[in-house]
């Protein structure tokens, strides 16, 4: 009976194996920009000079446009100066309460079309402070991520936490955000949230070159019938 049943088991997870097929794509969305630094839009945000990559049966913020209306309160969110985005709220350095946690973000959700999930690996991207030296001046900011539509809240522990930063525009800190655990892993999506966090509503803090990485796993057909009927006579066998 145990023989039959590590059989089924066996035969179960090998038909899991066979039923999915992954994605060659590295990049599951990425969003970069340019330096928007000409009149008019010399203290703004331009979404026609943000290019937006994601790979196929992925749902994500497909253009510069789409990506703008993720921002949550934000006092600036613009794409001036320099080749990056550059964000400031009224957080100040820390989010102290839950009237600055629902304000004061910029959120994107990336998500799996129907019969497809994801195997996130990592979201990597630069890191810089606006200005100010960090010796005297505390800038920073937190990250947020949550599988499957699942609540982000005041008490959750953030994915990623920066408290004073130490990179600039002309030379940032690469990060890189591990999503490779299971809590990450076969999910049907993943949304995230940046706090900016700065002394003052004019202080910016900046990212570059914002890459989540990872895998589309689309099951075939065929192979999810096979399991189907694997399943029923795992059933069958246990019955009896």
């Amino acid at each position: 009976m145990h023989v039959r049943s590590a059989l089924c088991a066996g035969f179960l997870a090998a038909c899991l194996l066979a039923s999915a097929n992954v994605s060659s794509a590295a990049v599951l969305h990425q969003f970069t920009t340019t330096d928007a630094n000409v009149p008019p839009n010399d203290d703004g945000y331009d979404p026609a000079v943000v290019t937006v990559t994601k790979a196929a049966n992925v749902n994500a913020p497909a253009s510069g446009a789409e990506l703008q209306a993720g921002a949550i309160g934000l006092v600036r969110f613009f794409n001036t100066e320099w080749a990056g985005f550059s964000v400031s709220s009224n957080n100040g350095a820390a989010v102290d309460n839950t009237t600055e946690f629902a304000t004061g973000y910029l959120t994107w959700t990336v998500s799996a079309q129907p019969g497809s999930v994801l195997n996130p690996s990592s979201l990597d991207f630069n890191s810089a402070r606006g200005g100010g030296d960090p010796a005297t001046q505390v800038r920073g900011f937190r990250l947020y991520a949550a599988a499957n539509g699942a609540p982000i809240n005041f008490t959750d522990t953030p994915a990623l936490t920066v408290a004073n930063e130490t990179g600039t525009r002309t030379a940032p800190v690469a990060r890189s955000l591990d999503l490779s655990g299971a809590a990450f892993q076969g999910v049907n999506s993943i949304t995230f949230r940046y706090y900016p966090l700065s002394p003052a509503n004019g202080n910016t803090m900046d990212f570059s070159g914002m890459t989540l990485n990872g895998e589309v796993v689309v099951p075939e057909p065929a192979a999810a019938s096979l399991i189907g009927l694997a399943g029923v006579t795992f059933l069958r066998r246990r019955r009896r």
